[in-house]
């Protein structure tokens, strides 16, 4: 799963630890932030940490795919197996074609 996945399957729990973050330092402060001020502020927070998640996982798919070593590839005869050909037995399948003698 992804990082923003989980972000965007958790956006109403961010926002209550957001909401509830701004409430605590308001105590321990001694000031009071209006409501309008916390709603604001906490879509603000939110929308970064979606933006910095989408951002993250972009950056780690166009990294995986600029590499050129995806691990578990190889290659044999013309067929390339991506990540399958440690894991799978149909890897391990050879085919021979018949040999054709011409006289």
């Amino acid at each position: 799963m992804a990082i923003s996945d989980a972000v965007v399957g958790n956006l109403t729990t961010l926002y209550l630890v957001v909401i509830v973050a701004m409430k605590a330092y308001g105590l321990a402060a001694g000031r009071s932030f209006s409501s309008g001020y916390v709603l604001i502020l906490s879509t603000i927070v939110v929308g970064l940490i979606l933006v910095a998640s989408l951002t993250w996982d972009v950056s780690r798919k166009a990294t995986y795919a600029l590499t050129r070593d995806h691990g578990h590839e190889m290659c044999r005869g013309g067929i390339c197996w991506h990540g399958v050909a440690v894991k799978s037995p149909a890897s391990q399948v050879r085919f021979r074609l018949p040999q054709r003698h011409i006289q």
